[in-house]
């Protein structure tokens, strides 16, 4: 084993270890502390567990550069095609995940009196489950069209078809973006309206208060973790693009790659740097506070820092 394959697979456990651990945490506050258990925290969850199959899937990275398991990947199309398809399956899960995020803080600022009466825990989990079985199904094209038969090792630019690494999973993910970004677009839009409205009319009560700041709140935050994924993610999608019209090399795509994997563990700083439920929650559960009721117990006449 040379230098460089130590280096990736000690890179690709202590990843793994590292995606684990932060999103596990990230879940674990959720259904912990009653405060973090709203409506919106749901998506927060979902895109958790996207992050923590990220890191299961390098766990089996970390193992592909072990020179005794190496050729088990490039003899076996069921383990090869599997670690990259997966690898695509959670990609598109987070992008559906961010496009929901975005129609749920759309509907919950611009038409409110809709979402109290559709935007129910039991719809948004129905929305979940249909995001995470289009991504599977997504996901599981390679298993019936790919290049793995007359290709002579397990490598994403052999196995998997460029028409699938480059338009359809670049299609995907901008379809993603533009989605994302023209509602998060029109909800900024809407909330400067509000808040010169109220500013000109001199109107605000404590209750619109409340809601708008809570509003601006979660949009910083839900911003935040899109602009996260948008950057990390972009540049393995150009390299693809390019890629289609000239020769790439290899450590471009392996670099561009592990920045995009990188997004998986980011979450667990954005969270409680925004939102301070999380903080509480985080130094909890990191044993910086001796009771966990200080966080846990809710005043049921006080809402959260944001909601629902």
């Amino acid at each position: 084993m040379d230098f460089s394959q130590i280096v990736f697979a000690l890179l690709g456990y202590l990843l793994a270890v590292w995606m684990l651990l932060a999103n596990g945490l990230i879940i674990l506050a959720v259904f912990r502390f009653e405060k973090l258990r709203t409506r919106a925290n749901m998506y927060i969850v979902s895109l958790a567990a996207t992050d923590a199959l990220v890191g299961v899937l390098h766990f089996v990275l970390g193992s592909f550069y072990i020179p005794s398991l190496r050729p088990w990947f490039d003899s076996t199309e069921f383990v090869c095609v599997g670690m990259l398809s997966w690898a695509y399956v959670t990609v598109v899960c987070s992008g559906f995940n961010m496009c929901l995020i975005a129609l749920d803080r759309y509907i919950y600022i611009a038409k409110p009196y809709l979402y109290e009466r559709y935007v129910t825990e039991r719809n948004i989990a129905g929305a979940i489950v249909t995001v995470w079985v289009l991504a599977f199904a997504y996901g599981t094209i390679p298993f019936y069209h790919n290049t793995f038969s007359s290709s002579k090792r397990c490598a994403v630019t052999e196995v998997i078809p460029l028409m699938y690494r480059s338009f359809l999973s670049a299609g995907v993910f901008l379809f993603c973006c533009l989605c994302t970004g023209v509602v998060y677009i029109k909800i900024t839009l809407i909330t400067l309206h509000h808040k010169k409205n109220i500013a000109r009319t001199g109107g605000e009560n404590a209750m619109n208060s409340r809601v708008d700041k809570g509003s601006l709140k979660a949009l910083k935050l839900f911003l935040s973790v899109f602009g996260c994924m948008f950057i990390c993610w972009s540049p393995y999608f150009v390299v693809e693009l390019v890629a289609v019209y000239s020769d790439v090399a290899g450590v471009w795509i392996r670099c561009s790659t592990f920045l995009g994997f990188l997004n998986s563990g980011m979450n667990i700083f954005i969270y409680p740097y925004f939102n301070k439920e999380f903080r509480k929650a985080m130094k909890v559960l990191l044993c910086f506070c001796k009771s966990p009721q200080q966080t846990s117990v809710v005043d049921p006449q006080t809402e959260t820092e944001w909601a629902p």
